[in-house]
């Protein structure tokens, strides 16, 4: 017997029955996406001539062969190309699409792109590279055939952007950096889903408004089914075909929910929504996503979280940050690396930059509350009209592409512009008027560096845009790019809230940046454990973001090296994810729980007290348990013990076994999992 050629054999007849699978699911499913990451020819366009030479209409000169997500600035030859590349792939259109609606969604193309199909110019999408966005192919594809799609991708610094030229600070790494895929449905169908959940803190009942975009009104009905998504049980909770309501092309329907579980960064609960669009009874489409009930509210300056009094912190991840992968990262090391934001007790982060639906998810399951941010950065941005259309293009489009997600905690509209310039200052409110108009169940906030003039330099106060926002989010760096005595930062932040009064007060970066500031990981503990202590000492401080998760990659000059590797040293873990000894010290700094002490109280037993912290963060204590161990890593073999609920301030002694002569290893864990404090009480006999 040939066993290779029987082994081809079995090989073919399993692909063309996947084949007929897929066929069959695409002529009866409402609703399907192709991934299209696989097989794409590319090539550098070194001396921009694509155009003239109309690779758009050819094939590819010289391409090698790559998968999406990509970028060239990983690659040895070509990390320092800023300029042109393209891609092309084949893919084969069915005769049965052509009475469907096809779209094609790329996650993220940076910075501007031109898709072609079939030689055709489709579509552009111009100085927004990290924002995802759709092209509708119909009518532009051949029906029964081959078709070939082109995308030139550009990552030159030019002005006709955002961000602005060169002035941000992390890669800039070219290509289609995220993931593509087809999008395949019966028409009519749903261009979007925004679902608004509003959460009645008092019975735990909830309002939901959901809304879907089609661009035209048509005789339509909605079945409606809303599931427990990641909790314990799966209960579906409505099912409902209803009749919407329109307005501009967009259908509406609402209604009621009782015993709901609220979204809380501890329990980040979720309920799927699956909307069935039925026309004439006949399922035509299906969209859907998770949502999370929670209320955010700010009174007298004071944050409160599905009506509980909280103090927030944590830590942003500035992505790209892998020289291996670049803003090419696959879904596992994003994963990877919003694990690692948990583990240092990330319940607060905010993004300089929109990043893709696999770290909102992410964010949504673990409980981390963003405030995403359209990427306008530095005192070199201009506020031309150009920069005004894109930037408020991309605001647009990140609202729309991110509405559903309860991690979203607010809108940001730039970082460390000129705050206190007037044509900045216009652009600046008119970002944050629109994204109220876009989005009025969330809080909005402009992040500056510019609060107060410095009340030892300029008595004149003239206040800052971000006095326009919701709250404050200030970047403080006192003791290292501030050019102020370290004994002064206190002061400083003083007069920010006495300028400021009524207005809820949070640290959006803070940290130490080498190769710019010598003293390595010991001197970033100490900058670490000063700022810490200086916060918690002001009662109006309501957060803080620590900067940065890790080392990072960045295009900006003042860094030692000219390639993939040009880093801000600004991390608690280095570039590849591995820790720092700042990374324990900023994990038991952002801990809930305080553990003290550990003593033998009696016959075989320990007592470990534990308090509720009252620094950063503050929050009620529910569902944890303590683990007593003899290695830091092997906690979860050991016994578990509940921690009775505990709210800042609060004292509780935990009994556990003594199983060490009175030592052990104290971890704490939240009810997801997460370590939050892991302490060591072991000590030689000669420290008696």
């Amino acid at each position: 017997m040939n066993f290779k050629r029987v082994l081809l054999q079995t090989s073919v007849k399993i692909l063309l029955v996947t084949l007929d699978l897929f066929f069959c699911a695409v002529l009866f499913a409402q609703r399907d996406t192709i991934n299209v990451n696989n097989a794409w020819q590319f090539v550098v366009d070194k001396k921009a001539e694509g155009f003239n030479e109309r690779w758009f209409a050819t094939t590819l000169p010289n391409a090698s062969v790559v998968r999406l997500p990509h970028t060239w600035n990983v690659e040895e030859e070509v990390q320092n190309h800023y300029g042109w590349g393209w891609y092309q792939r084949k893919i084969f259109v069915p005769k049965n699409w052509r009475n469907k609606n096809v779209v094609m969604e790329f996650d993220a193309v940076n910075h501007t792109s031109f898709i072609y199909v079939n030689g055709n110019k489709v579509a552009e999408n111009t100085g927004d590279g990290f924002n995802k966005f759709y092209v509708n192919l119909n009518d532009k594809i051949n029906y029964g055939k081959d078709n070939i799609l082109t995308v030139a991708v550009n990552n030159d610094y030019g002005k006709n952007k955002v961000p602005f030229g060169s002035s941000f600070d992390w890669p800039n790494d070219g290509g289609i950096i995220r993931p593509a895929k087809l999008i395949i449905s019966d028409k009519p169908s749903a261009a979007y889903i925004h679902a608004t959940p509003v959460l009645n803190i008092a019975n735990n009942e909830g309002q939901l408004k959901i809304k879907l975009g089609f661009g035209a009104e048509s005789p339509l009905e909605l079945n409606v089914v809303i599931t427990e998504e990641n909790q314990h049980t799966k209960d579906i909770v409505f099912n409902k075909t209803m009749t919407p309501q329109w307005k501009s092309g967009e259908a509406f329907v609402g209604f009621s929910l009782a015993n709901l579980h609220p979204w809380h960064f501890d329990f980040p609960n979720l309920y799927r929504i699956d909307v069935t669009v039925l026309k004439n009874k006949k399922a035509v489409d299906k969209i859907s996503t998770n949502v999370g009930f929670r209320e955010v509210k700010f009174v007298n300056g004071q944050t409160f979280l599905n009506g509980e009094r909280v103090k927030l912190m944590g830590v942003e991840w500035t992505a790209g940050s892998n020289p291996d992968y670049g803003f090419a990262e696959p879904d596992s090391i994003i994963v990877a690396m919003g694990k690692l934001m948990k583990n240092v007790n990330c319940i607060f982060s905010r993004q300089h930059f929109q990043q893709g639906d696999v770290f909102y998810d992410f964010c949504d399951r673990n409980g981390i509350l963003v405030q995403q941010e359209v990427p306008l950065w530095g005192h070199e941005t201009s506020a031309n009209d150009t920069v005004r259309n894109i930037a408020m293009r991309q605001l647009e489009t990140m609202v729309n592409n991110l509405y559903n997600h309860p991690s979203i905690f607010s809108w940001g509209v730039g970082n460390e512009l000129r705050a206190r310039d007037g044509d900045m200052k216009r652009l600046i409110a008119d970002l944050l008027k629109r994204s109220r108009e876009l989005d009025p169940s969330r809080n909005t906030a402009y992040v500056s560096n510019t609060l107060t003039q410095g009340f030892y330099n300029n008595p004149k106060f003239v206040p800052d845009a971000a006095a326009d926002g919701d709250y404050l989010m200030m970047n403080e760096y006192g003791g290292s790019w501030w050019n102020i005595p370290v004994a002064k930062i206190g002061m400083y932040l003083d007069s920010v809230h006495a300028s400021y009064p009524g207005k809820p007060f949070f640290i959006s970066e803070f940290g130490l940046c080498e190769p710019n500031f010598k003293g390595g990981d010991e001197r970033r503990v100490e900058d670490l454990i000063y700022h810490m202590s200086l916060y918690e000492s002001k009662p109006y401080v309501e957060g803080a973001i620590y900067f940065d998760l890790t080392d990072y990659r960045t295009h900006y000059p003042g860094t030692t090296e000219n390639n993939k590797y040009r880093r801000r040293v600004h991390g608690v873990y280095d570039m590849y994810g591995n820790p720092k000894p700042s990374m324990k010290v900023l994990r038991e700094l952002s801990s809930p729980v305080e553990v003290q002490t550990v003593n033998q109280w009696k016959n075989g037993k320990l007592s470990v007290l534990i308090f509720g912290s009252v620094g950063l963060p503050q929050h009620t204590v529910k569902g944890y348990k303590m683990y007593v161990s003899d290695k830091e890593e092997n906690y979860l073999s050991t016994k578990a013990y509940a921690v009775p609920d505990l709210k800042p301030g609060e004292k509780t002694y935990v009994e556990a076994d003594d199983l060490y002569k009175g030592k052990g290893i104290v971890t704490v864990v939240r009810p997801n999992g997460y370590v939050v404090s892991q302490k060591s009480f072991y000590w030689s006999e000669k420290d008696q």
